[in-house]
């Protein structure tokens, strides 16, 4: 079936690009006649929260337009509260569900689309066969859509993601986006919720750790290279417990991480009759419950991975790990006086990243540092006493 809806898509590209229409200049770019944007984000959970302040500086410029959001259908759940949307678009990956796809974007009678990533051609060609008569995306990784594209927006290596993105609209409009809020991303979460969430999870649990101080492990990332050794984790939490008793560790992972969670916990147990300062959600926790866990928490430990961004999105303080991931670009970019980042050197150049076959760079950083950071975060305000 994938096979005959890939063959069918390229048929249908084929044919409609036979036409050699002839694509409108940013000249020709009347914001006057904006009234439905798609708005598209639709690779993982960090870069679609990433494009959220250009989604949200896409809403000042068109206060009166209605804008959709094109995301995964399986991180849609983070984005539905987002104020300056109007609705949601799923999007299934690859070719899935590619014609219904088709017939909702020809629905909304977009006057113009705008895409805040250069991977995955399909999103772009659905919105070209749709007939959107504006089409302008970031970068040039992906130049198999090329073609359907009234404007490809350079990146600036040096700037930050959210800065390259907010360069769409920057080269579109002639806006400056400089402020500290264009730059912050959305993810409307009520205190109430968070607080909901750690009641109904303590008292499930019959016992009382109100009062302890939540420190968060994140013990996965997208990719095994951006990962923190397990060990690591296991010997930090051990440290961290035999410090005091008034700390809870909150393991955090997504589907599949539950073996990994359980082998951290089991490293962490000092012996049997201590005290349980262990809370295990990894692989437990449904996403849409992602935020109020992390709202919760006084501290998170993290590798530069998803729920990292949902953090700094919500101001939860956070240390984050960086060796192979590029700082600048996936650094926190807002509120930097609460988030720690980590970060060695690269050993090994060319990094290939994710095609690397021995992913142990991230070991480099040690324990001790990662210890030391946390005890700063803390001492001065005495949750710890030794």
């Amino acid at each position: 079936m994938k096979l005959l809806n890939k063959a069918a898509w390229k048929a249908v590209l084929i044919t409609k690009g036979k036409k050699k229409e002839r694509k409108k200049t940013v000249n020709e770019l009347n914001p006057d006649e904006i009234g439905n944007v798609l708005a598209i984000s639709s690779t993982a959970i960090g870069d679609t929260l990433l494009s959220t302040p250009a989604v949200r500086a896409t809403r000042r410029i068109f206060p009166n337009a209605s804008i959709d959001f094109m995301v995964r259908e399986k991180f849609s759940v983070l984005f539905k509260n987002n104020p300056d949307l109007r609705t949601i678009i799923p999007y299934y990956g690859g070719y899935k569900r590619l014609f219904s796809l088709l017939n909702r974007i020809k629905s909304g009678n977009y006057d113009l689309c705008l895409v805040f990533h250069d991977s995955d051609p399909c999103p772009v060609q659905a919105a070209y066969l749709a007939g959107i008569p504006f089409i302008a995306r970031i970068g040039f990784k992906d130049e198999t859509v090329a073609s359907f594209l009234n404007v490809k927006v350079l990146y600036r290596d040096e700037a930050h993601v959210i800065e390259q993105r907010l360069d769409v609209l920057r080269t579109l409009f002639k806006v400056k986006l400089d402020s500290s809020q264009d730059k912050r991303m959305v993810l409307p979460i009520m205190v109430e919720e968070a607080e909901s969430f750690w009641n109904d999870l303590l008292n499930s649990m019959g016992r009382n750790h109100a009062k302890n101080k939540r420190i968060g492990f994140q013990i996965s990332a997208s990719r095994p290279y951006k990962a923190w050794p397990q060990r690591h984790f296991s010997e930090l939490g051990k440290r961290l417990l035999a410090d005091s008793e008034d700390v809870n560790i909150i393991l955090f992972g997504g589907p599949g991480d539950e073996k990994i969670g359980k082998e951290i916990a089991e490293g962490i147990t000092i012996d049997p009759g201590q005290k349980p300062g262990i809370i295990n959600l990894a692989g437990r926790l449904p996403l849409k419950k992602l935020p109020a866990a992390l709202k919760g928490l006084d501290l998170f430990i993290t590798n530069d991975t998803g729920p990292f961004h949902v953090a700094v999105a919500l101001k939860t303080p956070t240390i984050s790990l960086f060796v192979p991931s590029t700082l600048r670009h996936t650094g926190p970019y807002q509120d930097r006086e609460i988030h720690k980042v980590i970060r060695k050197p690269r050993p090994c150049s060319p990094c290939i990243q994710k095609y690397c076959t021995d992913p142990n760079c991230m070991s480099i950083i040690s324990v001790e540092e990662v210890y030391q950071a946390v005890k700063n975060q803390f001492e001065p305000k005495g949750f710890f006493e030794g």
